[in-house]
């Protein structure tokens, strides 16, 4: 049996897997993108119920897969919940955007330190403040320079040309901020 890891991550997307079980789309400075189950946690009785929102910032254990890039999630320790993101629309839209665009541009595996300081920034300017269209675009950019990319000043066309698309989140945004 493999060991267990610990790492430090933030949760981007959470999706049923079956009846009872989640899986869960980490970003993580020491995997990037880290995909685990959590078995039977869509109960209410759930060992891990409660500890599993989006943009939580956590640290977690888990057991790497033996033939997938699906982990087995055993612990969760809750770091940092954001709580000033759900009281608004704007800051929570703005967050998920943000990590979206994270889940999209990030692999399995490969360590992304300065994409999740990034993030992590990002989630707490969020709770100080509401999104404006200069704080998106520098996310963007950011995202962009960290990544390898360069963008000429268009970080938005970089992204849309590297990933194939945007997230649907960014015109919804566009609307609401100035």
């Amino acid at each position: 049996m493999k060991p267990a890891e610990t790492t430090e991550a933030i949760l981007l997307r959470r999706s049923r897997f079956g009846e009872s079980s989640f899986v869960l789309v980490w970003l993580s400075p020491e995997h990037g993108k880290l995909r685990t189950a959590a078995r039977g946690t869509a109960r209410r009785d759930g060992g891990l119920c409660g500890r599993l929102d989006l943009f939580y910032h956590a640290e977690v254990l888990f057991v790497a897969g033996k033939k997938s890039d699906l982990h087995s999630l055993r612990e969760v320790k809750l770091l940092e919940t954001w709580e000033a993101l759900r009281g608004d629309y704007v800051r929570l839209l703005a967050a998920s955007y943000f990590a979206e665009l994270c889940d999209l541009l990030s692999a399995p595996g490969h360590a992304s330190q300065g994409l999740f300081n990034l993030l992590m920034r990002a989630l707490g300017y969020l709770c100080r403040q509401r999104p404006s269209r200069r704080s998106v675009d520098f996310f963007e950019s950011e995202t962009c320079r960290l990544l390898g990319f360069g963008h000429s000043g268009n970080a938005l066309a970089a992204i849309e040309e590297h990933a194939g698309r945007i997230p649907s989140n960014r015109r919804r945004l566009e609307t609401m901020i100035a």
